[in-house]
């Protein structure tokens, strides 16, 4: 089960800005056998670092000398000329001989002209390949590189709390400046870090501040087993995205840009407290099942509690979500649900995972279970998402889902949509038009008996 301890408005991004880290106010990809043919990148099982025998309890300098070559420092600017304002600085790793660089999305987001500087002096203009908001991850291209030092991809799976840790990078601009630490815990989750996150964050006490991000986090062989995003408002918390995790993503980002996850469009129901000594339940329950989704054509409904996907067990709903978000669109799982007490498995075929703001007004929105087997009007073009109501042809309202949008707005049975958002409405489609001129709010005034009634809702 992941740790979700409340850290909301208590990190900052590690990647050092002209005077001051910014705020961190706030699925992956794809299965590796969804996409035969992608890019490899090196790991421990393929390739050496090169790191010599040595005594880590005397000195970390032999293996600290083999890896530092492949770190690299990294410079944005918005505008055109370095120097000027809009500059950052972040951290990177050499993937591979002829150039590729991992760092952080926030990084590469941060700027639109790339300087990287090597550990020997070497400065290169670079470019980005891809990148992911959803796990923090960015690759980017060296122009003109060759014969480059490499880092090699360890394990984060077969890491322990306590086991040593060193994070090399440049915090504050300071570059190949090194840090030490043990492993402090394993599968935080995304700690509502980032919108709509995917990274299952492995947390460390080696310093990590402003300008580490996108910089690789060592085990005591060398081998990369995190990249350092995030610090916490308090001495001892710094926060990495597992190499693992890391190992799935890099690969669609050198090929595809960007990863598409696979979804079923389900939210997370309420979960009971055990009771006092008991364990807490594993397993996911399934809350709303939104309309036109894969899991309402597979005829899963709210209440289900799913324990297994693909035959492995499911923790929460955090860890559903995840291994969903592994897999692409298209894809098929085999979904373990118990209900009514009784197990049974349920074949889902994925969608491609709407953008985060689609998500939102789904979960805000509301939707009722499929097996309300409501003709509700589509709120905005092209996606599910539902007034929440059953209206006739002549606009007039049927039936109201309890807790949807229309019920928050006050309609009720015999009303009948006049205007949405000060715009008169006549058909579905105009209640599409009307909604879409303003996503920030949700106004209607409908007749009512012999008078009329407004309600409304900001969004």
């Amino acid at each position: 089960m992941r740790t979700q301890p409340s850290l909301h408005g208590l990190f900052f991004l590690s990647f050092c800005t002209l005077g001051a880290p910014a705020l961190l106010t706030s699925n992956i990809g794809c299965s590796p056998d969804a996409h035969a043919g992608q890019p490899k990148v090196p790991d421990a099982s393929s390739t050496s670092i090169g790191v010599p025998d040595y005594d880590p309890e005397r000195s970390l300098a032999p293996m600290i000398d083999a890896v530092r070559p492949a770190v690299v420092s990294i410079q944005t600017s918005r505008g055109g000329l370095f120097g000027s304002t809009g500059m950052g600085i972040g951290s990177g790793f050499i993937l591979s001989a002829d150039g590729l660089v991992v760092t952080n999305h926030h990084v590469a987001d941060a700027g639109k002209h790339f300087e990287v500087a090597l550990a020997d002096g070497r400065v290169f203009e670079a470019s980005i390949v891809g990148s992911d908001p959803q796990t923090d991850l960015a690759v980017l291209r060296l122009a003109g590189a060759k014969d480059l030092p490499t880092v090699v991809l360890g394990s984060s799976e077969h890491l322990r709390v306590g086991d040593w840790v060193i994070a090399v990078g440049s915090p504050m601009g300071l570059s190949q400046t090194v840090t030490r630490g043990i492993l402090s815990a394993k599968g935080r989750g995304s700690l509502g870090l980032y919108r709509d996150g995917y990274a299952d964050f492995l947390q460390t006490d080696a310093a990590i501040n402003p300008g580490n991000s996108g910089g690789p986090l060592f085990n005591l062989a060398g081998e990369v087993i995190g990249i350092n995003t995030a610090i916490g408002g308090h001495d001892g918390l710094g926060f990495a995205v597992p190499v693992d995790q890391a190992k799935i993503v890099l690969p669609v980002l050198i090929r595809d840009g960007k990863v598409t996850r696979g979804w079923i469009g389900i939210s997370g129901g309420r979960e009971d407290k055990p009771a006092y000594g008991q364990l807490p339940e594993s397993g996911a329950t399934i809350g709303d099942i939104h309309s036109d989704t894969p899991a309402a054509r597979a005829g899963l409904i709210a209440g289900d509690r799913v324990i297994e996907i693909d035959g492995e067990p499911v923790g929460d709903f955090e860890q559903l979500r995840a291994r969903i978000g592994e897999h692409a669109p298209n894809d098929r799982v085999a979904l373990t649900v118990l209900r009514s007490g009784q197990r049974q498995v349920i074949e889902v075929e994925l969608a491609e995972r709407p953008d985060p703001d689609a998500i939102d007004r789904l979960a805000r929105l509301g939707s009722g279970s499929p097996n309300n087997k409501l003709d509700t009007p589509d709120l905005y073009a092209g996606q599910p998402a539902r007034l929440g109501v059953e209206i006739d042809a002549a606009l007039g309202v049927i039936r109201v889902v309890p807790k949807g949008l229309a019920d928050r707005l006050g309609l009720q049975a015999g009303d009948v949509i006049r205007k949405i958002n000060g715009q008169p409405v006549d058909s579905v489609e105009s209640i599409i038009a009307a909604l879409e001129r303003d996503r920030s709010k949700a106004e209607v005034e409908v007749g009512r008996g012999s008078g009329s009634y407004t309600g409304s809702s900001a969004n």
